[in-house]
């Protein structure tokens, strides 16, 4: 291990190993039970699977350092690939020179999607982190990729009680009022504005007013507490800020009406409804799954280039424009297709919506039922690919795959490899026995 620390906090001094690949942490001031805790928190990290990707969990116990007894937990070292998330979405203005400089906002989706996981795994353990902010993430823009450290203070109701408030900005309200410690659900509220602030670029709970001009602390602990109110509430608009809505680079804000339905949706529940009423505050898979899915209603502008959400709801289609830029969209438009799956003999139901523009792939995993689309679709097989017909004036899904389509209304017949379907309204594609169906509704 190193004789020099790396970081030295309230709480204790971080070391870096020999070569490299673990952090070890010594404490300055333990309670007597800390190693007992540790331990804890140490078996329940065992068979994480695949999510182990999103969780840099505590692997060890200290007891000396360089012969001087201690207390301490050693973990592993993230990459070097990854920086604190913060750096990449602390401001509006710093993620627009990101996006300038060919950053997708896709990969801000996959990061969000991160988190979320993250999260889920810890709650699915049975445990709360009660720090959940933007500086406890390490992340990858490249990959999208992100992991959560400062996992030895993990919160397990009767096990291990909370031993930090969390960071103002995501602290839930209660949590501030003192009346409740942070578990699973005031975790909840932190992810909310942890993914919004991801997404939007923004800590949509910031207050615009001023409860205590003499105390900037405790106007902080009023604001996002006792009279917390989140900015786009339509019934409370006391922190409203009139930039929202305009794109982001002509120097205005992100809107949350800018995310899928489902993502608005959960905002709602976790911010207006959520906020006084802890039990309504959507669970970390709620997020995870509308994040993965989010995947499939991206579109680019043709101006700058960004990914947005197709924002399909918004009618006439020549009103719909990019939230970056301002450009309106144009003709062809993309299509939206509604995917359904079989849920008794012969009865098959909507589960998601679906974006699909000249060039688009069809990925393997859209026709699979049950599946959400991959952190990552490098190495998943294309089946299919839209090209614009020019001459039909319509766009046409081409079979990539070995397995012939079915046409079951808008048409009929089977379209086997090579051939095409146009994908006009009303028509229903089959991909083979077991799969999805697919209607087009625009």
């Amino acid at each position: 291990m190193s004789d020099q620390p790396a970081h030295q906090g309230g709480e204790g001094v971080v070391y870096f190993s020999a070569d490299g690949g673990y952090v070890v942490k010594t404490y300055h001031r333990p309670p007597p039970d800390k190693r007992k805790l540790l331990q804890y928190v140490i078996d329940l990290g065992r068979n994480l699977g695949d999510d182990e990707q999103y969780l840099a969990w505590p692997l060890g116990i200290v007891d000396k350092v360089n012969g001087t007894s201690t207390v301490g937990v050693v973990t592993r070292r993230v990459p070097s690939s990854h920086a604190p998330l913060y750096r990449f979405i602390y401001s509006p203005v710093d993620a627009a020179e990101q996006f300038q400089m060919g950053r997708s906002w896709l990969e801000y989706v996959k990061m969000a999607r991160g988190t979320a996981a993250a999260v889920r795994t810890i709650h699915g353990k049975g445990m709360a982190h009660a720090d959940v902010h933007f500086k406890n993430f390490l992340a990858n823009p490249v990959s999208g990729e992100v992991v959560l450290i400062d996992l030895d203070g993990l919160v397990v109701k009767g096990f291990t009680p909370p031993q930090v408030m969390g960071m103002p900005g995501f602290i839930a309200p209660e949590v501030l009022m003192g009346r409740a410690r942070p578990d699973e659900l005031t975790d909840r509220h932190s992810l909310a504005v942890l993914v919004l602030w991801i997404l939007l670029l923004r800590n949509v709970m910031m207050s615009q007013q001023c409860y205590d001009p003499d105390d900037p602390l405790r106007d902080d602990w009023l604001g996002f507490g006792e009279y917390a109110c989140f900015s786009e509430n339509p019934t409370d608009r006391r922190n409203w800020v009139p930039t929202i809505g305009t794109p982001l680079y002509r120097r205005g804000a992100l809107s949350y009406k800018v995310l899928t339905p489902e993502l608005q949706k959960l905002a709602e529940q976790a911010l207006i409804a959520g906020l006084r009423d802890p039990a309504k505050r959507p669970q970390a898979p709620a997020w995870e799954r509308a994040l993965a899915e989010a995947y499939d209603l991206l579109a680019v502008c043709a101006t700058c280039h960004q990914s947005f959400f197709y924002p399909y709801s918004v009618q006439p289609a020549p009103r719909r424009q990019c939230p970056f830029c301002g450009t309106g969209m144009r003709a062809p438009f993309p299509i939206l297709l509604e995917l359904l799956e079989e849920r008794a003999k012969g009865t098959f139901v909507p589960v998601r919506p679906v974006i699909l523009g000249n060039g688009y792939p069809l990925f393997a995993d859209l026709t699979e039922p049950g599946r959400l689309p991959p952190f990552t679709r490098r190495g998943v097989p294309v089946i299919g690919q839209v090209a614009w017909d020019t001459r039909g004036n319509v766009y046409r899904l081409i079979n990539h795959s070995d397995t012939a389509w079915m046409l079951i209304a808008g048409g009929s017949g089977l379209v086997r490899r090579g051939e095409s379907v146009a994908l006009r309204r009303g028509v229903l594609l089959g991909f083979g026995h077991g799969k999805r169906l697919a209607r087009i509704i625009e």
